[in-house]
């Protein structure tokens, strides 16, 4: 494999999980924890999607809605909700707009999870929706990092 494809490969999980830890190990304030936490749960989850929909699934239809379009979903909204619940004194007070933004963005993940496998339409959706899936766990590092520093000054 050549380094172009390594770094077309790991980019998708390799800056999360590296925002991510940075964020995490930096005990600053809640907000950091947070981020980092959103930011490295894509490294958690994309397994546990991709094994809901292998399991359930098998055959790769297309043509109905089968328990695993719904299911899809389920990682990445746990995880959210979970995170939300350990945090939610961040979501009332002086930086509640970026906690907000961040929740907002992680939504847009995980929805972005179940349009991946939509059968309705000629796929255009699902090939969109793929290089999206692609690219926003490294946006959502990003933005998470700036935002996360920018607001503790």
């Amino acid at each position: 494999m050549d380094l172009v494809n390594f770094l077309l490969l790991a980019a998708p999980i390799g800056i999360p999980a590296l925002g991510g830890c940075y964020l995490l190990m930096r005990k600053s304030d809640g907000l950091s924890r947070m981020a980092g936490l959103l930011t490295i749960k894509p490294v958690l989850t994309t397994p546990i999607w991709f094994g809901i929909i292998a399991a359930l699934e098998p055959s790769h239809s297309y043509d109905r809605l089968g328990p695993s379009h719904f299911l899809s979903i389920l990682p990445g909204a746990s995880l959210t909700l979970i995170t939300v619940i350990a945090f939610r004194r961040l979501f009332s007070g002086p930086r509640a707009r970026v906690a907000w933004m961040l929740l907002a963005l992680d939504c847009a993940r995980w929805l972005n999870s179940f349009f991946i496998y939509w059968p309705y339409g000629d796929g255009s959706l699902n090939c969109l929706s793929a290089l999206c899936g692609l690219s926003m766990p490294t946006v959502f590092a990003t933005i998470a990092l700036t935002t996360a520093l920018s607001a503790e000054y």
